[in-house]
């Protein structure tokens, strides 16, 4: 259960606890029930955390949330901190109960009547046993904004399959089909890049809900899905589809149909990748960058019907002189050409990016555990709304006995709650 017992019932609203730790929380009058595993819900939720809401993470006894453990997965970088439920799960407060118990029910119940906003990505099978579904939570809190996270939608003969990003979203998407080989890679997507974007849409859908509840006074249901977001992420190409264009056939990368947007090694053994979209504004000052004025006056290379006819000698051509220096020569060569480029980041390099720092996408964390570290910032900044520091995400039940009190339940009720569990 709770690390700590409170002495006493407390005496305020539990969310009043956050409102001391920024001077101008946006959500701090915003409660979150939080009915979630995993990523996509969860990254949803930490946002509404991060601006001040109190997000009450509602956890199975014993396990908790899946995530607080999938960081030892096979093959997943290795360390004693759950390193993946620290990014989505900062500034909540986790509350354990056994939701299969008539009294653990109850005071779930409790919570979602005073809520503002209930979260969840179980299945809709798992909603409808647990008697948490839309029209069941509507009729205990009809201003609530009920949002429904899903692998593959609500209808459809999928509608039950269990979903993850790493089908749902990649491959279902079609994006997997165009970058991945048929005959396999080295590794899949990163672990919850396709969770962390769809979350993005379930944020958005939150606001949308509150905002039509401030018109109508009445709460709502809404929802997304892996599925929805792997389709959005993957438009342009599904359009193309379903305008009946053309695919063109994959080819290996020394005959691409473009050398704009390639990767170039250099003598360091580093990757050079390229984002020239606009080749009439940078071919030349391209060109000067890596000393070789001479393309644009050849014949085979002087403009764009003759670079796509002659393609495979012209990547061949960049390429053998990219790699006579290394990766800082090139960038700074192409920093004062102003053409678009970067250098492929290993994990050590994306983590320290000064870019990222200076705009406080990667944070401080003082974790109790792990000491001074830092931390992956929610992805936006509103002016004139400050977020809540980064703080650990919460241990398996620390805030029970603290939430369930300012709730009303008696010490002896908490423990009653907590034999059961």
């Amino acid at each position: 259960m709770a690390a700590q017992k409170p002495v006493a019932k407390a005496s305020v609203c539990p969310k009043d606890l956050f409102m001391t730790a920024t001077s101008n929380p946006l959500f701090a009058n915003l409660r979150v029930v939080e009915l979630a595993s995993m990523i996509l819900a969860p990254s949803a939720a930490v946002i509404l955390a991060d601006y001040g809401a109190e997000v009450i993470k509602i956890e199975p006894p014993k396990t908790g949330d899946l995530n607080r453990h999938w960081h030892k997965i096979n093959g997943l970088p290795i360390s004693d901190m759950a390193y993946g439920f620290q990014v989505d799960n900062r500034n909540k407060k986790s509350v354990v109960l056994d939701l299969k118990t008539p009294a653990a029910y109850e005071a779930l119940c409790r919570i979602i009547r005073e809520a503002d906003v209930l979260i969840t990505n179980y299945r809709l099978k798992a909603l409808d046993k647990l008697k948490l579904d839309y029209e069941t939570i509507r009729a205990l809190n009809p201003r609530i904004i009920y949002a429904l996270a899903t692998g593959f939608g609500e209808e459809g003969e999928e509608a039950h399959k269990p979903g993850y990003d790493t089908v749902s979203y990649w491959s279902r998407s079609g994006i997997e089909h165009q970058i991945f080989p048929y005959e396999g890679w080295l590794a899949q997507f990163p672990y919850g890049s396709g969770d962390h974007p769809s979350g993005m849409a379930l944020f958005g859908s939150i606001m949308t809900g509150l905002y039509q509840r401030e018109r109508t006074g009445e709460g709502c249901k809404v929802s997304t899905s892996l599925l929805a977001n792997g389709a959005w992420s993957n438009a342009v190409m599904l359009q193309a589809q379903l305008a009946g264009a053309e695919f063109r056939e994959k080819r290996p990368r020394d005959n691409a149909y473009n050398f704009i947007s390639l990767h170039y090694p250099t003598s360091d053994n580093r990757l050079l990748k390229m984002s020239m979209v606009n080749t009439q504004k940078n071919w030349r000052p391209f060109c000067d960058a890596i000393d070789r004025n001479d393309l644009p006056e050849d014949s085979r290379f002087c403009d764009n019907e003759a670079r796509v006819a002659n393609m495979p000698t012209l990547i061949k051509e960049l390429t053998e002189t990219i790699q006579k220096q290394p990766i800082a020569h090139w960038v700074q060569r192409l920093d004062v050409a102003d053409v678009p480029h970067t250098v492929v980041s290993n994990y050590e390099e994306a983590a320290n990016d000064r870019q990222k720092e200076a705009n406080d996408i990667i944070v401080p964390l003082d974790h109790p555990e792990h000491g001074a570290m830092r931390t992956v910032n929610s992805p936006f900044q509103v002016s004139g709304a400050e977020k809540l520091p980064a703080k650990a995400a919460p241990k398996l039940g620390e805030h029970t006995d603290e939430v369930l009190m300012g709730f009303g339940y008696s010490s002896e009720e908490i423990e009653a709650l907590s034999e059961e569990n």
